[in-house]
């Protein structure tokens, strides 16, 4: 197996190609005068099994990853599956008003061009898996998860809404703890009321986790409830953190520990899910 590292997960595809006794490429990458990207696959992919692992965050890096898969696919490669272990645009998984593109659809037909499989990790929303005429595969990270908590257990781990509540009660029953969430009632589209429920929190050590953090404005909420509720520590957790608008900084002054998968490179992306994606290239 060769894998391919886009610049937006190097560190990550060199962890998956350790782990799964790979080769991991060399890739040579510049803009031209005009800003067009230019890569190149460094090592030879005819007749190789190649996976171009890399995210779909920015624009980008979604060029970048359709660029790179179609080199291997040109360069005769006998398989060519696109790892994405944070596939953006998943929120935009249906047509919300007139005139919106189904951008989830866009993007799984474009990386269906040039590959043979997808494997992502946990996307936002299951529906654009049927977006793919190819094998679509969804990893999850509980088991990385699990691995990373396992040896300082929280009272509770909480979902800071009844959505998240099924991710949080598989980790507290891998865990070995207890979990509930934390009720979430929209009052107009820029107001939401949040209760924490009926047990008592104080001197509590509590672990919040979430798919995605974003702007992080939900997680802080949850905090600062919690807080008030006077819970001893307050660990964060979540698949991906984008942490867009400078929310990491923001939220890591409010917890004893925020803690995050490397699906996305960043301070925080201390829970590897490397092991988990060089497994699925096993099969």
């Amino acid at each position: 197996m060769l894998i391919v590292p886009s610049s937006s997960s190097l560190k990550l595809a060199k962890s998956v190609a350790e782990i799964s006794g790979s080769t991991l490429s060399d890739v040579e990458r510049k803009r031209f005068p005009d800003g067009e990207m230019y890569v190149r696959i460094l090592s030879e992919t005819l007749n190789m099994d190649v996976a171009v692992l890399g995210n779909t965050r920015t624009d980008s890096d979604i060029l970048e990853m359709l660029l790179l898969l179609n080199a291997a696919r040109e360069g005769g490669a006998k398989r060519v599956i696109a790892v994405i272990p944070y596939f953006g645009y998943a929120r935009q998984h249906m047509r919300y008003k007139d005139g919106e593109p189904v951008s989830s659809r866009v993007i799984t037909q474009a990386l269906d061009n040039s590959s043979d499989e997808i494997i992502c990790v946990e996307i936002h929303d299951e529906q654009t898996l049927s977006f793919s005429s190819k094998p679509f595969r969804n990893l999850s990270a509980e088991r990385s998860m699990t691995d990373h908590f396992m040896n300082h257990v929280p009272d509770y781990v909480l979902s800071p809404d009844d959505g998240g509540y099924d991710r949080a009660k598989k980790l507290a029953e891998s865990i070995g703890t207890r979990a509930a969430y934390i009720f979430k009632k929209r009052i107009d589209p820029k107001t939401v009321e949040m209760k924490l429920p009926d047990i008592d929190f104080s001197g509590r050590t509590i672990l919040l986790v979430d798919d995605i953090i974003s702007t992080g404005g939900t997680i802080i909420k949850a905090i600062k409830l919690l807080r008030q509720a006077g819970a001893s520590r307050i660990s964060v957790a979540a698949v991906h953190g984008v942490f867009a608008r400078d929310s990491d900084r923001i939220i890591s002054s409010e917890v004893d520990e925020l803690a995050v998968c490397d699906t996305i490179d960043g301070p925080y992306s201390t829970i590897s899910i490397a092991g988990t994606i060089a497994g699925s290239l096993e099969r």
